[in-house]
């Protein structure tokens, strides 16, 4: 638990400890050199909070998360000086449309699969290559809008921006011969919510993510990340981020003949 930046250790806290088990999909089609398409979903295998109190021990939330589609579009092209600037819109639809129930009683929000609300994702990628050193730079920002729920709570906007360095190297032969480090300094904003934990919910963090990336054939590539918060602010009393264990596996497919 963290009181602004500070850990808190005193009698408002709830929880013992809380995980999650996440299953996500990102699918992305090339319309043509500038457009694409990407649906992102995932599923909950569970999102579990453990009590300090005997009396409810454990509650845990499954299931289907929200579902994103969006429209990617690069604005920018410069082949010979390997840019590029890339923004994207979409619309994030909830599976469902209520709370989840277990043995008839609604879950709390700390371990509902989804927010069951819409909202609007803005995204925007610049990207700079220097193909002799084999060198990537990368900066990602996203913007979470969440709308009303059915309770007539609105979760905090949430903003993103990530700064990326990829290295590539080869080693001998093989199939597994191209691999990849990425470092990745990610900000996240999350503003307060509306109606709900107002006094404590909302905050700021700064994570450093590494990442080893081993490509196939340059058909699959296989990703293992870890995640550590450098620095942490929370509004109020809240249960802060430990760490985060992140297993990627992505296929390109070619549909032209």
């Amino acid at each position: 638990y963290y009181e602004g930046h500070k850990r808190y250790n005193g009698f408002a806290r709830i929880y013992k400890s809380a995980n999650y088990n996440y299953a996500g999909t990102l699918l992305g089609y090339g319309i043509s050199d500038r457009l694409s398409a990407e649906l992102e979903t995932g599923y909950f295998l569970n999102k579990s909070v453990k009590y300090r109190s005997e009396i409810f021990p454990q509650q845990t939330g499954f299931g289907m998360s929200n579902a994103l589609v969006s429209m990617k579009y690069a604005l920018y092209q410069n082949p010979e000086k390997r840019f590029e600037i890339t923004g994207a819109a979409g619309v994030n639809i909830p599976y469902r449309k209520e709370l989840q129930r277990v043995d008839g009683s609604v879950l709390p929000y700390d371990v509902q699969p989804s927010t069951a609300a819409y909202g609007i994702v803005l995204q925007s990628y610049l990207i700079k290559e220097n193909s002799f050193k084999s060198i990537r730079y990368f900066w990602i920002n996203r913007f979470d809008k969440n709308f009303t729920n059915p309770d007539g709570y609105v979760f905090g906007s949430v903003f993103n921006s990530s700064a990326f360095f990829s290295r590539h190297f080869i080693f001998g032969q093989g199939i597994a011969k191209d691999w990849t480090l990425i470092l990745q300094l990610r900000y996240q904003h999350t503003e307060p919510n509306v109606g709900y934990k107002e006094n404590a919910s909302g905050g700021r963090s700064l994570i450093f993510s590494p990442q080893v990336n081993c490509s196939l054939h340059e058909i699959w590539n296989i990703s293992v990340l870890y995640e550590k918060p450098i620095y942490q602010y929370y509004h109020g009393i809240q249960l802060g981020i430990n760490y985060a264990f992140l297993i990627n596996i992505a296929r390109d497919f070619h549909f032209n003949k």
